[in-house]
């Protein structure tokens, strides 16, 4: 009898929710989630999908769902279905539209092209981007549009110059693990055909490139941001200066590494990328000042309204600072909530909701759509959905208890110290999965961090910055310049003192983008969800800590380059490294969620080496050997459990134990590897998750096998494994940069 009151009370309060939900329902917040749903579909197709039926079947489900708008659950269902559909055909489209030869393989030669970019860095080198004309071995129609190098003097490089010099590539590399961060497929959206550095003098090429109208404008752009760049470093000097410049200019390059690490640690590295506090701030402050400089005018305040002119007006000017700072994915972004809110404010609508925040998603997933894949887009349109639901209730509680004694008595200072803790405690909470997929990092200090330094970037070095802006064309930017430079000291001071904190920055092993997903669902379920029922999202919530907390680990990485393997033994872990390739290895550590660095000596204490090679224990009593030799390589078969190295290995080791050689690697990337249950035989059987799928035929990730297709001997069947979002990972190539952007979570 009490059961069946309960089940009947429990379907009532159910029914009332789902009627609450129904009448509250808004179809344009689900249409990101199924263009994004479109986007994963297609990239996570194994073979480059074709274009005219996805098309075919949108237009057809768009059709229908016009036709049907008078049945909801039809019309919804076809609106999703349509969304799907224009997710998978945008990402298509993308994908075409942005199609360039790549490198096949690495190479060295002559490069004669046009510079486009410049990216200084420390001690003097720089980061440039080639728009080359003649490649030396390379037919003009297997050129890459684009090439980036490392180059040691970059001083004497500027954006526009025509040079000639002598160039070391690669292609794109691919993930340094499996489900990693995949610099190849960002390459290739941007352009970007090959990766390396220039070797010997670099010379003014024999005859000028020109360039298109659109490449002068932004080698214009360029060169005005490295101007002002070095304008602002030799002002303020040393990490101080770097930082400033690069919340001006967006340029990041000269930032010392110990910064960088104190600034991660801290929660703060979102300051130095211009994103959605920079913009904010300055669109912010743009629209105050105008709108007071406005009231001035009777004639205006009287009879057009100063709030809506002056959003207008804002416009402009912060498209201007987009572009002036290098109009990075994250900028861009952020400009366009930024555009949506002002142009919201000008129409006299709700500037600050759930609709806004899906009309920015649905616009960037239809334009470029595989920024959905990156951490910088998950992470900002986590934060920024979640900062607006906050935002929303405590408007309703404000509205609900405007009566209480407590709420009058709460002063304007008390106020803005409450809003900004639980900005930054949303904000964190909803990026922390994100972040810890990704880096493998969760700071737990970033409140207390935020809430000392966002008062520093707010009141001091943003506003600072604007007034050095406008003072420095008339000559009298020096004093803003320094004082902005004071502030940035107090900033990093900040920094520093939370990064020294226990347990200020933790760890986290990989998971599964499984896990993620879950994730992912449950911040989907809050943003759609308007009553009581958002509680579900604690379903997926659990789901995803259950399995990010139970996600087996490797017994082995190896790497694209055959030169480095991670073992793992218990909880010991061993490297293995038969040249240079630290980048690498520490993101390994990061995923196995150990902080130590590549050159600790304990990472050795279970290595045997000699000239010819390395080898470590591994679980179950195996062995895990890396030869750099064909000959080490047929003396060792048989010997040891697991035979990798940068050589081909013949088919008699493959026989004999599970082998993973130059051929492998070269077709799938980097390769992690699982014990599996030992066969009848007693011998150790093997999962593979390969970074490349066998039969893969994607334009960034062409697999190629040029002699045997079968792994290895006694191995499971491989678990190939395509990702779609990960983690940093690394290159042999020196001051490479391949990692990928560091979070931008918009505050």
């Amino acid at each position: 009898m009490l059961l069946g009151q309960g089940l009947q009370r429990l379907v009532s309060w159910l029914a009332t929710r789902l009627a609450a939900e129904m009448a509250a329902f808004e179809l344009a917040l689900v249409v990101p989630i199924f263009l994004g749903l479109g986007v994963i579909a297609y990239f996570a197709a194994p073979e480059e999908p074709d274009l005219i039926f996805p098309a075919f079947l949108t237009v057809g489900a768009a059709c229908l769902a016009y036709g049907l708008r008078g049945r909801w659950w039809l019309h919804v269902g076809l609106v999703c279905l349509t969304a799907v559909g224009a997710g998978f055909c945008s990402a298509k489209l993308r994908t075409m539209s942005v199609a360039a030869p790549q490198l096949s393989r690495s190479m060295a030669g002559a490069v004669t092209g046009l510079v486009l970019s410049v990216e200084p860095r420390l001690g003097g080198s720089a980061r440039i981007v080639i728009r080359p004309v003649s490649v030396e071995k390379l037919e003009p129609a297997a050129m890459p549009v684009r090439i980036r190098l490392t180059v040691r003097k970059g001083s004497e490089i500027s954006a526009g110059d025509s040079v000639s010099l002598k160039a070391i590539m690669r292609p794109p590399p691919p993930p340094a693990l499996p489900g990693g961060y995949d610099f190849a497929r960002d390459a290739f959206f941007d352009g970007i055909g090959g990766v390396g550095f220039a070797a010997g003098k670099i010379s003014p090429a024999a005859s000028p490139v020109e360039a298109t109208w659109l490449e002068a404008f932004n080698i214009w752009i360029d060169r005005q941001r490295n101007a002002l760049t070095r304008r602002i470093v030799e002002t303020i000097q040393g990490e101080n200066g770097a930082i400033a410049a690069s919340q001006v200019t967006g340029k990041r390059g000269q930032i010392p590494g110990d910064a960088n690490d104190a600034l991660r640690a801290s929660g703060l590295y979102h300051v130095v990328s211009i994103s959605g506090l920079h913009m904010a701030l300055f669109a912010g402050g743009l629209f105050g000042l105008i709108r007071a400089m406005l009231a001035l005018s009777r004639r205006i305040v009287l009879y057009r309204g100063t709030k809506e002119l002056a959003a207008l007006l804002s416009l402009l000017p912060a498209a201007a600072y987009t572009l002036f700072s290098g109009a990075e994915v994250a900028t861009v972004r952020s400009f366009l909530m930024t555009a949506i809110v002002l142009l919201a404010v000008a129409l006299g609508r709700n500037a600050i909701t759930r609709r806004n925040v899906a009309l920015a998603a649905s616009f960037v997933l239809l334009t470029t759509p595989e920024q959905l894949l990156g951490p910088s887009f998950q992470m900002s349109f986590a934060a920024v959905a979640m900062l607006v639901i906050a935002h929303e209730q405590w408007s309703r509680r404000k509205r609900e208890k405007s009566a209480m004694v407590w709420e009058r008595a709460i002063g304007g200072a008390v106020t803005l110290i409450l809003a900004m803790m639980l900005t930054t405690i949303v904000a964190s909470l909803a990026t922390a999965p994100f972040s810890a997929f990704h880096f493998h990092r969760v700071t737990l200090q970033s409140l207390a961090s935020n809430l000392v330094a966002t008062p520093i970037v707010s009141f001091l070095i943003m506003p600072l910055a604007m007034l050095a802006v406008v003072a420095e064309p008339f000559g009298y930017g020096a004093p803003f310049w320094q004082a902005m430079g004071w502030a940035v000291g107090l900033f990093m001071q900040v920094a520093r003192s939370v990064a020294t904190w226990p347990g200020s920055d933790l760890v986290m092993p990989q998971f599964s983008a499984v896990a993620l997903g879950l994730f992912a669902l449950a911040l989907v379920l809050l943003t759609i969800l308007r009553t009581r029922l958002a509680l579900l999202a604690l379903l997926p919530l659990g789901g995803g800590i259950a399995l990010a907390a139970t996600a087996p680990l490797p017994v082995a990485l190896f790497g694209a380059n055959g030169y480095a393997a991670l073992v793992r033994k218990g909880n010991q872990l061993t490297v293995l490294a038969q040249r240079s390739d630290a980048f690498t290895v520490q993101q390994w550590l990061l995923a196995m969620g150990d902080r130590r660095k590549p050159e600790d000596p304990t990472l050795a204490a279970l290595r045997l080496c000699d000239r010819e090679g390395c080898s470590a224990p591994i679980e179950e009593g195996g062995v895990f050997m890396l030869d750099k030799t064909s000959n080490a390589a047929e003396e060792d078969c048989g010997r040891v459990s697991v035979l990798a190295g940068p050589v081909p290995i013949g088919d008699r080791c493959a026989a004999l134990g599970l082998t993973l050689d130059r051929e492998l690697i070269r077709a799938v990337g980097s390769i992690a590897l699982y014990v599996g249950p030992r066969g009848g035989d007693g011998r150790l059987t093997w999962r593979i998750v390969m970074a490349r799928d066998l039969q893969s035929s994607r334009p960034w990730a062409s697999a190629r096998m040029n002699a045997r297709t079968n792994p290895a001997s006694g191995a499971t069947p491989p678990a190939a494994q395509t990702p779609l979002v990960g983690p940093p990972q690394g290159s042999p190539i020196p001051d490479a940069d391949l990692g990928p952007p560091q979070p931008n979570a918009d505050d």
